[in-house]
């Protein structure tokens, strides 16, 4: 029988060999080959040499009590530094980060980071690097966690193109007329997206459900364009108080009038084509909870912004995680998430 994970799954580590005594030479080969690859993508962190990595970020504050004083405190066994503070309290540079109470190595979210980043989707990913669904799925919560501000840090400059696109809900959510059929339209049962590019960076954001409006799309784009920018859009009048107040030069278009070209002839391809990826992205994680549609998104902004180089983006962020230190524990996330 084999082993389950605490989640009721089936555990990665196991092989259905695990339990016989009498084996065949390609069952005892298979065996210790998995168990191998399994062992190499679940190393310890007293195995994994990172404590020179953990040790390299200083706490700028106690994870506890946010003062000041506070002092080194000796070595973990796994020869992480230890601090102690004035309020009693010792800690190491990963307390109160995504990686706080971690059993196993900070290298395994590479090879994680890396799969989200090529599109694959964490039920894929449990099954390649050998991890739980269920550590895959808390794990993505806090990368989500980490990415948060990531939208904050992009102001779009010179000439943007601009546009909304729109997603549905799941099948489960979709709310029908009081006949049974669909609602017609742009309706509650789509999730709007605000689409902006300056073909160096570009910004994916939620604005809410159905049509969009003048005051919703400045909200989300008001402090994101800088001012006196050239605008390539459409001529949705959500867009006018976006125009107005940040005294952009608007170039737009009929979307009648777009329908049929071709992209080299589509002045408002770049925003068409960031749309298209998006949703390929976005399918790769088909049945995604869309109360968590920003935080793809935000993992999508990570993935199409510079700066080019997939460890690169994995580097990012590993130092936003020690910089802007944010905690989700296991248990706290499980208990308050049931579905998916």
């Amino acid at each position: 029988m084999p082993k389950l994970s605490k989640s009721g799954r089936k555990s990665r580590r196991t092989t259905p060999w695990d339990d016989s005594s009498k084996l065949t030479a390609t069952q005892m080969f298979l065996r210790e080959k998995y168990k191998m690859h399994y062992a190499d993508r679940h190393r310890k962190v007293s195995d994994s040499g990172e404590s020179e990595l953990i040790n390299s970020y200083s706490p700028e504050k106690c994870p506890y009590c946010g003062g000041l004083d506070f002092m080194k405190w000796g070595l973990t066994g796994s020869g992480i530094q230890r601090y102690l503070c004035a309020c009693k309290k010792s800690f190491v540079p990963t307390t109160g980060t995504i990686f706080d109470e971690h059993k196993l190595s900070i290298s395994e979210w590479i090879e994680y980071c890396l799969n989200l980043f090529r599109h694959v989707s964490i039920n894929a990913d449990s099954w390649n690097n050998k991890n739980s669904f269920t550590t895959s799925r808390y794990w993505l919560q806090k990368l989500f966690l980490t990415l948060e501000g990531i939208p904050d840090s992009i102001i779009l400059t010179d000439t943007v193109w601009l546009d909304e696109t729109y997603y549905t809900v799941r099948s489960e959510d979709i709310v029908y007329n009081e006949d049974g059929s669909k609602l017609r339209g742009i309706s509650k049962n789509q999730i709007r997206i605000g689409v902006a590019t300056d073909k160096t960076n570009t910004l994916f954001l939620v604005e809410g459900k159905g049509k969009p409006s003048q005051k919703k799309t400045w909200e989300t784009f008001g402090h994101r364009i800088a001012p006196k920018s050239t605008l390539i859009h459409d001529k949705e009048t959500a867009h006018n108080k976006l125009v107005k107040e940040l005294e952009l030069n608007s170039i737009s278009y009929a979307s009648k009038d777009l329908k049929g070209l071709l992209d080299k002839d589509n002045p408002l391809y770049p925003v068409n084509r960031a749309h298209a990826i998006m949703k390929m992205f976005l399918n790769a994680h088909s049945g995604f909870n869309r109360d968590e549609m920003q935080g793809y998104l935000n993992l999508f902004t990570l993935v199409t912004n510079p700066p080019d180089e997939l460890l690169e983006k994995v580097e990012k962020v590993i130092i936003s995680a020690f910089t802007t230190p944010k905690m989700l524990r296991y248990r706290d996330f499980y208990n308050a998430n049931t579905g998916f």
